[in-house]
């Protein structure tokens, strides 16, 4: 499973630019978090793997997958690759010129079908994956340990994009590594969603402390941070990468309706 999974991300609330800063400043709870989105996928986790099989088969899935085979291309020598939430095994299938691969999650469930029946197992090349269970906020890995690293359908519920994560990745990355991620597109959201997050930005800070503290306390069950795609711009400039660029995407899926915004970025070389 995907600590902000894909299916579904419509059942959350959408958190404005205001609320990022105040929940990811006062330490936001990665634990409790992980807790209550596992609990909430050990009964769907068959469900999910079922939607993988209509996902690869959208324009959606294909964009993405050309988009991974263009990055593995780019290197010359075999790979050494990080999965973070790679759920299910969603995109192993679209992996080459991969020596090993490291796939990371939070659900045993989810975990044990990327093990067990991963998606178009007929298709994957990877020499050697290792899978473990683990958050990638509180997990490490040694400096330099990978070529590439990608994270697709975590970022946007439950877990932000953060100068912080972004640097973590930086400092696993080789020299010359690469970065790929997405997160929810905010502009691409419903329009009343957008209206209600906008009129709770604009109220919160006139509500009593009291008030604040029951409406934060809500949030931070199943937080969703979904941005604009000038933020991820400015969250990725406080970061080390000095090279990256973010595009918004309209998703084709029939699993999920509305915009990515997608991040390249990559670590300077030696």
């Amino acid at each position: 499973m995907k600590l902000c999974p894909i299916v579904g991300w419509g059942r959350f609330p959408i958190i404005s630019e205001e609320e990022i800063r105040y929940m990811v400043s006062n330490a936001m709870n990665y634990e409790a978090v992980e807790e209550t989105i596992k609990a909430g996928y050990r009964e769907v986790s068959s469900q999910y793997r079922h939607d993988d099989e209509i996902e690869v088969t959208t324009p959606n899935h294909h964009r993405i997958c050309a988009t991974l085979q263009r990055i593995c291309a780019s290197f010359a020598e075999p790979m050494t690759v990080l999965d973070v939430g790679c759920g299910t095994g969603r995109y192993f299938h679209c992996l080459t010129n991969v020596e090993e691969l490291t796939g990371i999650d939070i659900s045993e469930e989810m975990l044990h079908a990327a093990k067990t029946n991963p998606v178009r197992r007929e298709m994957i090349s990877i020499k050697k994956i290792e899978l473990m269970r683990g958050n990638a906020y509180l997990r490490s890995f040694a400096p330099e340990s990978f070529h590439f690293i990608f994270s697709l359908g975590m970022f946007g519920n439950g877990c932000p994009v953060t100068p912080e994560i972004c640097d973590r990745f930086y400092e696993w990355l080789k020299p010359g590594g690469k970065l790929y991620f997405n997160t929810v597109d905010f502009d691409g959201q419903p329009l009343m969603y957008r209206a209600r997050r906008q009129a709770r930005a604009f109220v919160y800070p006139m509500l009593t402390r009291r008030l604040q503290h029951v409406l934060d306390e809500r949030e931070s069950r199943h937080p969703a941070f979904c941005m604009h795609q000038k933020q991820l711009e400015q969250v990725m400039r406080q970061t080390h990468f000095k090279t990256f660029q973010v595009t918004s995407q309209v998703c084709q899926s029939p699993l999920w309706h509305g915009r990515h915004l997608e991040c390249i970025a990559s670590k300077a070389g030696l």
